[in-house]
């Protein structure tokens, strides 16, 4: 076997609590994550010399700011190896939007190396060297639906719950999750426990949503405010900014009534992805 396709999913957030700031200088997170259905495609082909990427569509770096690039760099220093490797991604998932596309790139990465090249890592070593990459990596591996804490690396499987229905709705724009934390002011953090709307019906699940990150986004790009009011406007059982934004996902009860959604806001300008989560990982083969 010389070439490996895989889907990378995005994620949303359900529950994203900032519970400090801690001594390294990162923020202290209890994130409740989830895997939806809409995904890039990876390619990873064995051979040649070096590493080369090339990204189709979005705008995503082909180069060795590629997070992608930066996956296959670690794996090749923590397996001591040196061996070439091309990295062709097509890109769905919109990029620096809050939805972990880039990360889940890099676990792809990781996952299809490891089984071309033989290394032999186990789930919690992959997970080890994506999170020299970014903080989000590891949640792939421990997808669909999962726990994480402190940085965002230390992760907990859960049962996922009932498959439901969202509308992500992307304005268009990036935005810096480095900006983003470094403006937060903790004293206005809820510090939510995470965990309790984690199994819950989606009703529940609806209900519970949270994001101490939404208020520092929304009050630079009040459109985040304006697409929440249209999700509910549509019939949303809930609506949030996922990550750190800046794209906005509502749940709702069936798939006629997300799509039915999405129909109606097609002249808005946004980018409009209706989507399922999903209860079983694209990766699952793979760990």
């Amino acid at each position: 076997m010389n070439s490996i396709t895989l889907r990378s999913p995005a994620k949303i957030n359900l529950c994203l609590s900032v519970l400090g700031k801690r001594a390294d200088g990162y923020h202290e997170v209890g994130m409740l994550m989830q895997m939806v259905g809409l995904f890039d495609d990876i390619t990873v082909t064995r051979g040649g010399s070096g590493i080369g990427i090339q990204c189709e569509g979005g705008e995503a770096p082909s180069g060795e700011s590629n997070t992608a690039w930066k996956a296959a760099a670690e794996l090749l220093k923590a397996a001591g190896r040196d061996e070439g490797v091309t990295i062709y991604i097509k890109k769905n998932i919109p990029v620096a939007a809050g939805l972990a596309g880039g990360s889940g790139n890099a676990a792809a990465v990781l996952m299809a190396m490891n089984r071309l090249l033989g290394t032999g890592f186990g789930r919690d070593d992959l997970a080890d060297i994506g999170s020299k990459v970014g903080m989000d990596v590891p949640f792939f591996f421990f997808g669909p639906t999962a726990f994480a804490r402190g940085r965002g690396e230390c992760l907990t499987a859960l049962p996922p719950g009932p498959s439901f229905w969202v509308l992500l709705v992307n304005p268009g724009f990036e935005t810096s999750t480095a900006w983003v934390y470094n403006n937060l002011n903790l004293r206005l953090t809820k510090k939510v426990d995470c965990t309790k709307i984690a199994g819950l019906s989606v009703q529940n699940i609806a209900e519970g949503l949270h994001n101490d990150l939404e208020s520092v986004t929304a009050a630079v790009h009040p459109v985040i405010g304006r697409i929440k009011e249209a999700l509910l406007a549509q019939g949303s059982l809930g609506v949030l900014m996922s990550g750190s934004g800046p794209t906005v996902f509502g749940i709702f009860k069936t798939e006629t009534t997300c799509q039915a959604a999405a129909h109606n806001l097609s002249g808005s300008g946004w980018r409009l992805y209706p989507t399922e989560t999903l209860t079983e990982s694209p990766f699952a083969e793979y760990l």
